[in-house]
């Protein structure tokens, strides 16, 4: 466990003990919510930052009758900027749900008050947020525009870590664009700054970004040489998270008997950080590896198994349809039709919930396929047609092709 992680736990046991001390503070519990929120315990964090709301109603009811609640009254002002916190901190916990939506929502509502306020630290954060939340959805000219806006901040009040980041982030929405060359000045860029101010941890990420980027770019060599400094650096700072991940990347870039080998030695460090989500996410990319080698190797459905019960509990949505889709796929292989079937509705029912067009033409293609086995072709028509408009309506032409073929194979058997 990194020095970090034990600094965070430290404040989050003493927060705790100041707002059992004094539960009417409200930027207690914000500040209670937000450092649970740095350790990735999103439904806890949720739990605090909720209490903000009840703790600020207007009103109070006694025996069915509203009576005005005058302390709350009377600091409304206070409150309506902790509540943009509030509202900031929730945006990332429906981020890490996959609900964008709402994400947005509160962000827009926070960065107002944070704007008329002339808050520029709470502004930087929540502007960072949303051009997060943009790239995530693909909206890339609305990620750049506000994460530009975060930098201009940072610079203003010459934040040189803050620039940093911010530079960092902009980056990431060139890469995202296939920018390569853009992406790699502006991560380069980053990395002297953080170079300057002495931080390893944050040295490696940016060396991972050049990596992973370079990947992108198809120079496979300059990529793995950068991520190799940034496994070097991570360690030094003795984080088993990161550097899990980075091994995660160097065995998606290699290919046979080393991805496998790669993969196992991320799930081993992540295994070690105690972080059961970090264990749950890399077990699922080693078994993906092991079920291309060999759909009948025992030990895949039990680390997935696994997996899916640590992403149910902790609610994250977009790891539970990958996970479902990757035990439905297990099965597909192993001719257990009915399984399969099973296994890929339910990633069909959280694709649609998260509004993934790809995730759902993916699990349509598959629930056709499980149906053609299963001798029912009007079924599979059904499933293909959907994943053909998809596909179409998302500029992949090639794949909307492949299934209309396959659409048109059918209608001797329908």
């Amino acid at each position: 466990m990194n020095q970090s992680f034990k600094l965070t736990e430290e404040l989050i046991a003493n927060l705790r003990r100041i707002r059992d001390a004094d539960p009417d503070d409200l930027s207690n519990r914000l500040d209670l919510g937000r450092a649970l929120l740095t350790t990735g315990r999103f439904a806890e964090a949720a739990e605090e930052l909720q209490c903000v709301f009840e703790e600020g109603r207007f009103f109070s009811f006694k025996k069915g009758f509203p009576r005005v609640r005058f302390k709350t009254l009377f600091h409304w002002r206070k409150n309506k900027h902790l509540y943009a916190r509030a509202y900031a901190d929730l945006a990332i916990v429906s981020m890490n749900q996959g609900n964008l939506a709402e994400a947005e929502r509160l962000l827009t509502m926070a960065l107002k008050v944070f704007r008329q306020e002339g808050n520029d630290a709470e502004y930087y954060r929540a502007a960072n947020s949303l051009g997060t939340l943009y790239r995530t959805a693909g909206v890339l000219d609305a990620a750049l525009e506000f994460h530009l806006a975060a930098k201009r901040i940072a610079e203003k009040n010459e934040k040189k870590k803050e620039t940093a980041e911010t530079t960092g982030n902009i980056g990431m929405v060139y890469e995202a664009g296939d920018r390569f060359d853009e992406a790699l000045a502006t991560h380069t860029e980053a990395l002297k700054i953080y170079e300057t101010l002495g931080l390893v941890f944050e040295q490696a990420c940016q060396h991972r970004q050049i990596g992973l980027c370079l990947l992108r770019a198809g120079r496979k060599n300059d990529s793995a040489k950068a991520l190799q400094t940034a496994l070097t650096l991570f360690e030094q700072a003795d984080d088993k998270i990161m550097q899990s991940r980075v091994l995660n990347d160097m065995a998606l870039a290699s290919d046979g008997d080393e991805a496998l080998s790669l993969a196992l030695e991320a799930l081993s460090r992540a295994t070690d950080s105690g972080d059961d989500f970090e264990t749950a996410e890399n077990a699922l990319l080693y078994a993906r590896l092991k079920l291309d080698r060999d759909p009948f190797d025992s030990q895949i459905e039990t680390l997935l198994l696994k997996s899916l019960d640590i992403f149910k509990k902790t609610g994250r949505q977009n790891e539970t349809a990958n996970t479902s889709s990757t035990l439905g796929l297990l099965y597909l292989r192993r001719h257990r039709w009915d399984d399969a079937e099973s296994r890929f509705k339910d990633s069909l029912y959280l694709e649609q919930r998260l509004h993934r067009a790809f995730g759902i033409a993916s699990d349509c293609c598959n629930l056709g396929l499980i149906a053609l086995n299963k001798n029912d072709p009007q079924r599979a028509e059904e499933y293909w047609s959907k994943a053909v408009i998809l596909f179409r309506e998302n500029g992949d032409e090639d794949h909307a092709r492949e299934f209309e073929r396959r659409i048109a194979g059918l209608k001797g058997r329908l």
